[in-house]
């Protein structure tokens, strides 16, 4: 008896514990004091200030609370109950406090309760706390009658219902459907929507058409910015890396503002540009500079100047649609053989106006020594090889023939041994101090930096009208003294909705200035190779130099007398006018116009080693070419383009059951591009002058011959460019019960740009492709399938190449006095015979969701195959030009593609908004494998097959039939030799007059193709990337890896070029694997590291002597050395695996955002380039660092940022 009075008694406790909470939260409620100066304002107009002074929610009808017409209240530090009962007192209205809900209603009338039941409530967002306008909220129900309403511009909803018990459906689009019981004594609700943890986003952006993704038949990969934005990234094409499967990422350069290689499923084009074209909102970007094709898709090549997109802030775009397939491209037209990424940014949203601000400080680091990828001697090390170097009395080529010019370690050791002007203590002071030395040139030549970034946007609206505005500023310091980049961007959207006419109106705007040193510098490459046993600084206090080209070179004051400079200025403005006559038809206007300019400018000052060397300061100057003060190149740019478009929409079920539907979509659209270039170089340039010019009179030109010479040979260069294009497009989509959908692209362009015989065919890009829903058919009844569909499409895309007229193009050039008349020069030779370029494309993929969403994902398998492929070829210079544009190559390119979304854990949401724990899993996958399948004309005439070089060979730029484009070969490493030498496989010496006899009747081609191996390709063909989420409560953390498979990496030179270590100068530091280098007889069975050659590292091999000699050589002019480094033995793996970013997020609750004085927002603290698993065969080397480039780059550094977003 005892037990169960104390059961009771626990249950009774425990029933008024809940009963207090729930009268103490509606307290608390009633309580809330408010101090209110209002006059004549609407009753909505007072809730949305109490709104914004408390905690409270109201809902209301309308209809009911427009009868208290105009109000005015006056009161200070109330409460929220004693304003309500002062306002609806007298009015038929009463108030109910349910939790942080205020329900506005009418008073009860015991007449009107059998009526049914009514209930009122308010929607949110799970994230943000923000209210949701436009939820469907409807009434579960088998009755074929759907009773249901929406929720208004404020989040709330009121319903009328028939039943006093049963369950509401809340669906918006980009949510999750959710279901929220009611019985008689439900009044209100609170409901949290959160978003749908899913990439298979329900609209994809094509910039023609908005697509259900149910309907989409083509290969598009689409991502919000939300889920890809990394703190202290700027740039949107880098936040790509690892998001998007079959889109090859390649960053090669860590400078700031350096622009990645984006390529999507494979190239397609040789010789034209090889990058995806960039839209914005619908309108086609063009470059900031327009860039030789040629030039961009050389891999060694850093993009400073930008892509069409640098300037577009990323806190402006919402969502970023990629088009790979000719289904998603083809209305595109000849422009989209890359590919297409397509940019959806932000607009505004109904509701009160919403101010946000994002701010990001990043912290990121220099390289040091202590870096895996710095594998650099110290002092002490260097000083041991300068040591065997002297004892063994090397003998150095060029400028170090003369013992005067030698410094640090050398130095000292002459003074002693052969001059003896200094004592034997003297020389052991030096050499210990030169052994200690440690020179930190990475911490003189980089730094640490710090970067900041703002972003300032208010939104809001009604159904009318909606708006969003934006401004940011970026502040990107490089790691490298002296680089940085500046960014300001602006943007305003307008969208006006009246009846049947929609318009949207927007401009926007950026500028960028960037710094840097000039790239002949080689800012890197010195801190790579300059030896750290000599100080910057003499023992007299001035900047210690050396030699180079027989002037005095200290890098400090190089980077102090030069700099690059860009300066760009964007702007554009764009409106669209929709009409929709019925419900069926609509038409639609787009126009835009877009101008922009790039001035970018490089100064070398009068004490530049450069300037010295033009001055020839050591000889008389009547040989200078510069006798006064400094150089200023110039490069100006101006671009403009605009695009007008008309396009006629219809769309209709053409049967009372909606089983056959149908979209049509015809246009027309007109665009012209435009660039004008300026390129000048000035001497006698005085910067600290005020930035004048030195003038010299006619007569003083006598004095500085060489100079005069320069003078009239020097003029500014001038081109124009101009393309106009006109098209016409068509796409129609029939679907049959949402089972089948069948989709047919065309689009035909004619322009200026276009040969003759480009014009042959009218419609010379088009697509056809399908859909088949199979859960809408045979696995409708299979509950464990929530989503199942297969894809097919077919097409061909064209492409002309620019440029390339039916007309010879003289360029007429300036007065030569020399020859005494004006020149002129070949532009652009007579090609009327050059045809389409054509890319057959074929797509199959699968759509997929399981076990109610919880696997996710789609794959899918692609085959294009390029015929009629531009290629250049070789011609006889009597034409005036040295190459020709030749239909002549065939590429293929093939791959498969795995897109997955695992959602293991994602408990429920409670009424309070309050999440459980939820985990995210996506993994990437996109595989390319690439070949030129036939590399000559159709016809037995040779002419026109182009003349290989050893350099194409050994960079990869050479051409074969059946090999991967950008496949590079290497020299067949052989082990050394007794001295240390390298050998080479099919290069024997014991072997020399058999292969002299074997290789004399060859051609080039084909004894390089004998001596050389082919290495691999230096494109990845497996790129990708896994990314996990993990949420609980107000926390976020993700974790984001991307990984690249496939291609392979020349390792950075050591024994050749400049920086030759098998004789490297006195100034020269070497790699680290050097210490393990050959020394005596019998070394070369444990090691393949050269032995120090004292004879300057010039040996060519036996096949350069007189007795096998011929017109040319299997290895070109190359040493042997310079072999050693274009050996297969100094090639690597380029796999790599990076912790891409990690992010930790806290979300403030909306109370403790309240008193701090703002709505909403989240605290972030992230890292970005964290570290990269790559192969021990790099020996520390960059994956992004490439040996066959002639400079070293600075690798992608790590970032550490804190990002603040707040909304007002």
């Amino acid at each position: 008896m005892r037990e169960k009075i104390e059961k009771v008694m626990k249950l009774f406790w425990i029933l008024m514990c809940l009963f207090t909470f729930s009268v103490s939260a509606n307290t608390l409620a009633q309580q809330e004091r408010v101090s209110l100066n209002l006059k004549d304002v609407a009753v909505r107009a007072l809730f949305d200030e109490i709104q914004r002074q408390t905690n409270l929610y109201f809902v209301f009808n309308t209809e009911l609370t427009d009868r208290l017409g105009q109000l005015s209240v006056n009161v200070k530090n109330e409460t929220v109950e004693n304003v309500l009962q002062q306002i609806l007192k007298g009015t038929g209205l009463t108030y109910k406090f349910r939790g942080d809900l205020i329900v506005i209603q009418q008073e009860d009338k015991k007449e009107d309760v059998k009526k049914g039941k009514r209930i009122v409530g308010i929607v949110i967002d799970e994230n943000s706390g923000d209210v949701l306008p436009g939820v469907t909220v409807k009434l579960c129900s088998e009755s074929s009658v759907a009773l249901g309403t929406a929720t208004d511009y404020q989040g709330r909803f009121v319903l009328t219902l028939p039943v006093v018990k049963g369950a509401l459906e809340f669906s918006f689009v980009g949510y999750e459907t959710q279901k929220m019981n009611f019985t008689e004594k439900t009044d209100s609700l609170r409901v949290v929507l959160r978003e749908k943890m899913n990439e298979l986003e329900d609209v994809v952006v094509t910039g023609y058409q908005q697509i259900d993704r149910r309907h989409l038949t083509a290969a598009v990969t689409t991502v919000k910015m939300s889920d890809i934005d990394v703190p202290g990234v700027n740039r949107i094409d880098q936040m790509l890396e690892g998001r998007i499967p079959g889109m090859t990422f390649m960053q090669n350069s860590g400078q700031v503002g350096a622009t990645p290689k984006l390529r999507i499923r494979g190239t397609s084009s040789i010789l034209g540009n090889q990058e995806p074209l960039w839209v914005v909102d619908g309108i086609i970007q063009q470059d900031p500079v327009n860039i030789d094709p040629q030039q961009l898709n050389d891999l060694d090549f850093v993009n400073l100047l930008g892509n069409a997109i640098a300037g577009l802030n990323p806190d402006d775009v919402e969502q970023i649609d990629v088009l790979k397939d000719a289904a998603a491209t083809a209305l595109y037209g000849v422009r989209a053989a890359n590919g297409v990424i397509v940019i959806t940014t932000k607009k505004g949203k109904v509701g009160p106006p919403k101010l946000s601000y994002s701010l990001t400080g990043t912290f990121s680091t220099r390289p040091r020594y202590s870096d895996r990828g710095v594998n650099l001697m110290n002092s002490k090390e260097r000083v041991d090889v300068s040591r065997e170097l002297m004892e063994r009395g090397v003998r150095y080529t060029g400028v170090y023939n003369s013992f005067t010019d030698w410094i640090g370690y050398e130095k000292a050791y002459l003074d002693y041994f052969k001059y003896g002007s200094i004592s034997f203590n003297d020389f052991k002071e030096r050499s210990a101090y030169y052994e200690t030395l440690n020179t930190d040139w990475l911490d003189l030549l980089c730094r640490d930096v710090f970067s900041h970034n703002h972003s300032l946007s208010i939104s809001g609206g009604n159904e009318s009208a909606k708006y969003y505005a934006s401004f940011g500023y970026a502040n990107e310091e490089g790691n490298i003294k002296g680089e940085k980049n500046e960014r300001y961007t602006a943007s305003v959207r307008v969208t006006v909705q009246h009846k049947r006419l929609q318009m949207q109106f927007g401009v926007s705007g950026n500028v960028q200035d960037k710094t840097y040193n000039p790239s002949d510098l080689g800012i890197m490459n010195y801190a790579y190779n300059m030896t750290r046993a000599i100080p910057l600084y003499g023992e007299d206090g001035e900047l210690y130099t050396y030699k180079k080209g027989n002037y005095p070179f200290n890098i400090i004051r190089e980077m102090e007398e030069s700099d690059y400079t860009i300066n760009q200025r964007n702007a554009s403005a764009n409106a669209q006018v929709q009409y929709r006559f019925t419900d069926a038809f609509k038409l639609i206007g787009t126009a835009s116009y877009s101008m922009g300019t790039s001035d970018d400018e490089t100064w070398y000052g009068e004490n530049s080693n450069y300037i010295l060397k033009l001055k020839d300061a050591n000889s008389s100057m009547t040989r200078s070419e510069c006798p006064f003060g400094g150089e200023l190149k110039t490069n100006s740019n101006r671009s403009s383009s605009y695009t007008f478009r008309v396009q006629a929409d219809y769309s209709k079920f053409w049967d009372k059951n909606k089983d056959h539907f149908t979209n049509a979509s015809i246009g027309w659209e007109l665009s012209s591009s435009k660039y004008n270039t300026t390129a000048n170089t000035e001497r006698g340039y005085l910067k600290d002058r005020g930035m004048t010019f030195a003038a010299l009179k006619g007569e003083d030109y006598s004095k500085y011959p060489k100079y005069f010479d320069w003078v009239i040979r020097n003029y500014p260069k001038y081109s124009k460019s101009l393309t106009n294009t006109t098209s016409f497009y068509l796409t129609l989509t029939y679907s049959y019960k949402d089972r089948y959908i069948f989709n047919v692209n065309s689009r035909a362009d004619w322009s200026n740009a276009f040969g003759s015989r480009s014009n042959e065919k009218l419609f010379p890009v088009w697509s056809f492709s399908g859909r088949w829903n199979m859960t809408n058919d045979v696995v409708k009844n299979v509950s464990w399938i929530n989503n199942l569909a297969l894809r097919v499409s077919y097409g061909i895309q064209g492409n002309m190449q620019n440029n390339q007229p039916t007309q010879l193009i003289i360029n007429k050039g300036g007065y030569d006095s020399s020859k005494g008349g004006y020149i002129s020069t070949v532009e652009k030779f007579p090609n009327p015979d050059l045809k389409w370029e054509k890319t057959y494309s074929f797509n199959a993929g699968i759509d997929f969701s399981f076990l109610k969403d919880k696997i996710q994902g789609s794959i899918s398998g692609y085959y294009k195959k390029t015929v009629d492929a531009f290629l250049s070829k070789t011609v006889c210079d009597v034409n005036g030009v040295t190459t020709y544009v030749v239909n002549s190559g065939n590429v293929e390119n093939k791959g498969i593609e795995l897109s997955l979304n695992f959602n293991p854990i994602n408990r429920a949401v409670s009424a309070n908004g309050k999440r459980g724990f939820v985990w995210r899993f996506d993994p990437q996958i996109g595989q390319t494998l690439n070949k030129l399948l036939n590399d000559r004309i159709k016809q037995k005439d040779k002419t026109l097959q182009d003349e290989l070089t050893l350099s194409q060979f050994l960079n990869g730029s050479v051409q074969l039939s059946g090999t991967p484009l950008n496949t590079f070969f290497s020299f067949k490493y052989a082990g050394l030799d007794n001295q240390g030498k390298p050998t080479f496989k099919d290069l024997e010496a014991d072997r020399a007059e058999e292969l002299h006899e074997k290789y004399k009747n060859l051609s080039k081609k084909d004894v390089w193709l004998a001596v050389l191996d082919e290495s691999g390709t230096r494109v990845p063909v497996l790129q990708g990337g896994f990314n996990n989420y993990f949420g609980y409560r107000s926390f976020s953390l993700t974790v984001n890896f991307s990984y690249s498979i496939g291609n392979k990496i020349r390792l950075l030179r050591i024994a050749s070029g400049e920086y030759s270590a098998v004789s490297p100068k006195p100034m020269q530091n070497l790699r680290r694997e050097f210490m393990n280098r050959w020394r005596n007889p019998g070394d070369e069975k444990i090691t393949d590291i050269p032995a120090l050659d004292i004879e300057g590292g010039q040996d060519k091999g036996w096949w350069n002597a007189n007795k096998y000699k011929v017109e040319w050589e299997p290895s070109g002019s190359a040493t042997i050395y310079s072999m050693y480094d274009d050996s297969d033995l100094r090639v690597a793996s380029g796999n790599y695996l990076r912790l891409q970013s990690l992010s930790l997020r806290y979300l403030f609750p909306r109370a403790l955002a309240k008193k701090l004085g703002f709505s909403s927002g989240y605290l972030s603290l992230s890292g970005s380039n964290l570290f990269t698993w790559c192969s021990k065969d790099l020996k520390g080397q960059s994956p992004e660092q490439s040996g066959t480039s002639s400079v070293v780059n600075i690798s992608v550094r790590p970032k550490y940022s804190l990002n603040l977003n707040v909304v007002f």
